[in-house]
């Protein structure tokens, strides 16, 4: 029921000769809100409706802070994640090989960067335009719960990298590199740490002029402008990206044609078949003549035989009876320390397979 349901009740009790405090104790008692009360009381009694307060913890000031806050711990969470891989590929460790993460983990770090901290600037320039016109906000209960919640996220952030860096340290990462990330984890999560902790102290007169929010800035976009370009230096461009898409797509299509060649020239049993008491010098079945023959007798899938960016067939070749060659355009050099067998130049490269070699023994 609306407050305009209580006019009438109000307008009767009161030709009755009744208070407004009897009113009141009335609808109390039949379980009417307070404030539902008293403006159905004002606005029978006055012509001018009551002006709201200033919205000192709104949905809308919750939204702004945790829309904030949010964009502010993906930012700072990429930034360690980035200087931490900038260091693995910098002072490698003989002890450690295998810590330096793929190109792919560091674009997906960088992108999380662009987008988060370009929005966590503008939500933050958002609420000092709010606390410049509404003092009285600063002194919110969200706010400052919101920010004590950015303190803590941001502790548990330290506190679990100080963690991880602590194992790396027992497992015997005793280098430079580990006093570096040590350093690097301490300004990156300690610099929003002391800012926010440091902002509650302000007094609320000076607080939108006060010099900490553009030391805090510059600081903030200095570190996240080398970061950004460390990882394009680290993942190159997005021409290069696209450029590693096409040479990953032509080995997946040339580890295809091989496994189903092979699998036709065993007749469907290319890693299956019984031992045989001496190895076999013939296939059971010939070697498809062309690519168009693979495509046409696959067992499996039907693997595309065709460049994905140039379109151009891949070449295939048979040496022997039971040796064959597939051959691909390669954009950018392959020197991976597992799989090596696919690694390749730059340029036309071609790989050399033997069918009977798949024969069990």
């Amino acid at each position: 029921m609306s407050q305009s349901s209580l006019a009438p009740f109000i307008a009767h009790a009161r030709s009755t000769g009744m208070d407004h405090q009897t009113i009141r104790m009335l609808l109390l008692s039949a379980g009417w809100k307070e404030r539902d009360i008293s403006e159905a009381l004002a606005s029978e009694s006055l012509e001018m409706a009551v002006p709201l307060p200033p919205d000192t913890g709104s949905a809308r000031d919750a939204f702004f802070h945790l829309l904030s806050f949010t964009a502010l711990t993906s930012a700072v969470v990429s930034l360690i994640f980035l200087f931490f891989e900038f260091l693995n590929r910098l002072l490698p460790d003989p002890a450690f090989p295998d810590e330096s993460g793929d190109i792919s983990s560091v674009r997906w770090e960088l992108a999380v960067l662009i987008v988060s901290y370009p929005l966590y600037l503008w939500m933050s320039r958002l609420l000092l335009k709010e606390y410049a016109t509404h003092h009285e906000k600063l002194a919110s209960g969200v706010r400052r719960w919101l920010t004590y919640l950015i303190l803590f996220v941001t502790a548990c952030t330290l506190v679990g990298d100080l963690v991880a860096l602590i194992f790396s340290l027992l497992q015997g990462e005793v280098t430079a590199r580990f006093f570096l990330k040590v350093f690097t984890l301490s300004v990156l999560a300690g610099l929003p740490f002391r800012y926010y902790l440091y902002a509650l102290r302000i007094a609320p007169d000076r607080y939108t002029t006060h010099h900490l929010h553009a030391r805090y800035l510059y600081a903030s976009v200095a570190i996240v402008l080398v970061t950004v370009i460390g990882a394009f230096v680290v993942t190159g461009s997005p021409l290069q990206g696209r450029a590693e898409q096409f040479d990953e797509q032509r080995l997946s299509d040339l580890r295809a044609i091989q496994s189903e060649i092979i699998t036709i020239a065993w007749d469907g049993q290319p890693y299956g078949r019984p031992p045989a008491p001496t190895p076999l010098t013939t296939l059971p079945k010939p070697l498809p003549s062309t690519l168009q023959d693979v495509v046409a007798n696959a067992q499996y899938q039907r693997p595309n035989i065709v460049d994905p960016e140039t379109g151009v067939p891949y070449e295939y070749t048979r040496p022997s009876d039971h040796e064959f060659q597939l051959c691909a355009m390669f954009s950018l050099p392959r020197d991976l320390q597992y799989d090596v067998f696919w690694n390749h130049p730059v340029g036309q490269h071609c790989y050399e397979f033997d069918a009977l070699e798949q024969q069990v023994k």
